[in-house]
């Protein structure tokens, strides 16, 4: 009895620890996707204008690399979290089978908007969560509205 008691007990703890271990957000798998925009549109939180428009190759894998994706941490945003602004990004439809060519259209793929504190809220298709980002991290986008 006190050796299956033991297995039951190790199984639920393996199974417990996988379940955890992929509800863990590793958001540096996305930094590909946002090299992958085609353009990154600057908007300010006060005016809802677009402050920018980003759409050369190297300035966009630029901004993804100094997104320091591998140091953001989860966490929730404050209540009424003062907003600076916005990073909209975009890039052409996948073809698809057949197709030969796209339509040219840009299609908004994420958003990154950024917070008073290091904070940030990351919408990338389904995936919506917000992360407290480096210091430099938040020091390079917030420059952009400066």
């Amino acid at each position: 009895m006190k050796r299956i008691c033991l297995t039951l007990s190790i199984i639920l703890v393996f199974l417990l620890s996988a379940c955890n271990a992929n509800n863990e957000a590793d958001v540096s798998s996305y930094g590909m996707d946002v090299a992958k925009a085609q353009e990154i549109t600057v908007v300010s939180a006060d005016t809802a204008e677009i402050i920018k428009t980003i759409t050369a190759t190297r300035d966009i894998e630029a901004f993804a690399s100094a997104l320091d994706l591998n140091s953001w941490k989860l966490k929730s945003l404050p209540d009424n979290p003062a907003v600076i602004g916005s990073f909209h990004l975009a890039q052409e439809e996948t073809l698809r089978q057949g197709q030969t060519d796209n339509d040219g259209e840009l299609y908004e793929v994420a958003v990154i908007t950024l917070y008073d504190g290091s904070l940030v809220r990351f919408e990338l298709r389904s995936l919506d969560m917000s992360f407290e980002v480096s210091e430099a991290a938040a020091d390079y986008l917030r420059e952009y509205f400066e």
